[in-house]
């Protein structure tokens, strides 16, 4: 049965900036943080679509970022190559192993460079699909796939019923945070779940990302609105 409703929290959107900066430093603390909060909101705790990102432009030195590229060619499939203004930002899938890895090489590399507007020119990229459970009971929460609500997208890759944290984990780790929590109205278990999140996330949520969306009268679409926070 199709759904009425599901809660969202959409932060920071990608549009704007695109996330939470983490309270945690170094490429370590900020996977750890974010693996630690996997674990205490979510039955699946894998990361997933691993990528390391090399940044080429102004501010790189030509070396470093040339000696990287050929290394990663040679050891990992090339996923793509995208322009960010005058950079060019190299991408490669890897691996867990080569995820844990990368992370301890990177964290004792020393500062790494910046590339100008676009921040850190070395960048892991992970993402976490959270799976979420009744802390009571550990129970996974029904409702938490797309199908229950038309396979609806509220935006780009963002879906009713699927929640995940995407993050760019570098010295300074990033994270956008995207929930559909499936309750179709704000009640006490809602609530409840809410501030257990946020008490496990490692930044403060903003009071301005909330929306609680309904089934349209047709029946074929969702309508949202914003709402007060529910933490």
């Amino acid at each position: 049965m199709i759904r009425r409703g599901a809660i969202t929290y959409d932060g920071l959107p990608l549009s704007k900036g695109g996330a939470h900066k983490l309270r945690a430093r170094g490429f370590l603390d900020g996977q750890a943080a974010l693996q630690s909060f996997a674990a205490a909101i979510s039955l699946d705790v894998r990361p997933r679509n691993l990528l390391i990102e090399v940044m080429v432009g102004d501010g790189v030195p030509k070396e470093l970022s040339a000696s990287l590229c050929s290394e990663f060619d040679a050891l990992y499939s090339k996923r793509r190559v995208r322009a960010i203004g005058a950079y060019t930002g190299h991408q490669w899938d890897i691996d867990s192993t080569s995820f844990d890895q990368l992370l301890e090489r990177f964290e004792h590399a020393g500062p790494i460079p910046q590339a100008g507007f676009v921040g850190s020119s070395i960048v892991i990229h992970a993402t976490w699909n959270l799976l979420l459970f009744d802390s009571r009971t550990r129970r996974r929460l029904p409702y938490q796939c797309k199908e229950d609500y038309l396979g609806f997208g509220i935006d780009f890759q963002r879906y009713l019923g699927c929640s995940f944290v995407y993050a760019r984990i570098s010295e300074v780790t990033s994270a956008h945070l995207f929930l559909s929590l499936p309750f179709e109205e704000v009640d006490a278990d809602a609530k409840r779940l809410a501030g257990e999140i946020q008490a496990s996330f490692p930044a403060r949520l903003s009071s301005k990302q909330w929306k609680i969306w309904r089934l349209t009268k047709a029946q074929n679409s969702y309508v949202g609105r914003k709402i007060a926070a529910l933490c």
